[in-house]
């Protein structure tokens, strides 16, 4: 979490302080990495404009469209291609006693999900993910980041709350092409592509 910190302390975008009752609501449900940039960065743009960190309770309908796995779950991040990041513990977990309490990555182009241990890894992920001075993509791109690399100099920077959308979403028939992207409103987004497939994930 440290090289996290410290790789977008003086670059990130702070939009706002992450209200008492936020941090209230989650805290001891949310994990401690979180809780602490939370308290100490605040909501905002991060990782050169690829990740946002944002308010879950805001986020909350994107479960109309996710099969919540295991309680509590929250969303906690969206990344410039759309793509969601969430936290989900372990109140029902059945199966395993090593399942839950683990963040994951809700793919809405591909509507598939790719499950992270914890916090720290997924924290980890972007410090790999990204050469620190060019933001190269690993060998490994986790968060499937190359289109975002390649249209972040082309296309206007992204606000808070927006993304980069393939128009139509894939989903819906669109053609995964550098030039179909376009800075969309991220809510709209998840909800268009949610009401057309019905589940963007279902654990089915």
């Amino acid at each position: 979490m440290n090289d996290f910190i410290d790789r977008n302390k003086n670059s990130y975008i702070k939009i706002s302080d992450v209200p008492d009752d936020v941090i209230n609501k989650y805290n001891g449900i949310a994990p401690d990495e979180l809780i602490f940039i939370w308290k100490n960065m605040g909501f905002g743009i991060y990782e050169d404009g690829f990740l946002q960190i944002i308010n879950p309770n805001e986020y909350d309908f994107a479960f109309h469209y996710i099969d919540k796995m295991l309680e509590p779950s929250l969303i906690w991040g969206i990344t410039a291609l759309g793509d969601l990041l969430g936290w989900e513990g372990k109140e029902n977990s059945k199966i395993s006693s090593k399942e839950g309490d683990r963040c994951y990555r809700i793919n809405i182009r591909e509507c598939d999900r790719n499950i992270v241990d914890n916090m720290e890894g997924i924290l980890n992920i972007f410090i790999n993910n990204f050469d620190d001075d060019k933001y190269f993509i690993s060998d490994s791109d986790y968060f499937g980041s190359q289109p975002y690399l390649d249209v972040k100099d082309k296309l206007p920077k992204l606000e808070y709350g927006q993304c980069y959308g393939y128009t139509p979403a894939l989903p819906l028939g669109g053609k995964a092409k550098n030039e179909n992207l376009e800075v969309v409103d991220t809510k709209s987004y998840i909800n268009i592509i949610g009401q057309a497939v019905g589940k963007i994930y279902s654990k089915d």
